[in-house]
């Protein structure tokens, strides 16, 4: 069994772009994409409330913490898969819910992100083109926050739909600041 599961991951190391489908650690199946943030490792898990064997891969947003159990996905030898997929295009638009975006999850996080406004049915392209800041507010919410300016362009939840899009590497750089300022856009 443990043979098996080596062989799954033995064409991928730490810092590879890939897509891992398996449980999370409340044995929910789960597909995270993003970067593997630290070697495949051998762990015990719960599957079917028994315990089991499992690679456990840490996958995420460049610089996440692979501590964070919201990066875990485990493989089991019947059940789980992985594979390479290409890096991310910076400026390259998609439209979805908040919490499919790389990086941004139910903890507290500080993820950089481009934001082209609301999605939805009837939008049909990004309204706009801003890099901000995704942070988790005390009352669950999200804000999409520029800390250079200290403005806030929306706060909504992780079911919402948006544009948004990679930052490009030279304006990737996430400002440690501890609030959002005047919202623009704000949802109740």
């Amino acid at each position: 069994m443990k043979a098996e599961l080596q062989k799954m991951v033995d064409d991928f190391s730490a810092g590879d772009h890939i897509t891992a489908t398996g449980s999370d650690t409340r044995g929910y199946e789960v597909t995270r994409t993003g970067y593997l943030l630290a070697e495949p490792k051998f762990v015990n898990a719960r599957r079917n409330g028994s315990p089991a064997r499992g690679l456990r891969l840490c996958v995420g947003a460049k610089g996440t913490d692979p501590s964070e159990r919201n990066t875990w996905t485990t493989l089991f030898p019947d059940a789980g898969s992985v594979e390479r997929t290409p890096e991310p295009e910076p400026g390259k638009w998609s439209m979805t819910k908040l919490s499919d975006v790389p990086g941004v999850k139910a903890s507290s996080h500080n993820t950089r992100i481009l934001y082209g406004g609301k999605g939805g049915a009837r939008s049909t392209e990004p309204a706009r083109s801003r890099p901000v800041n995704v942070l988790r507010t005390a009352d669950c919410f999200y804000a999409l926050w520029d800390p250079d300016t200290d403005k806030t362009y929306a706060v909504i939840t992780l079911a919402t739909k948006i544009w948004w899009a990679h930052v490009p590497q030279e304006d990737n750089v996430a400002n440690a600041h501890s609030s959002p300022g005047k919202s623009e856009d704000a949802e109740p």
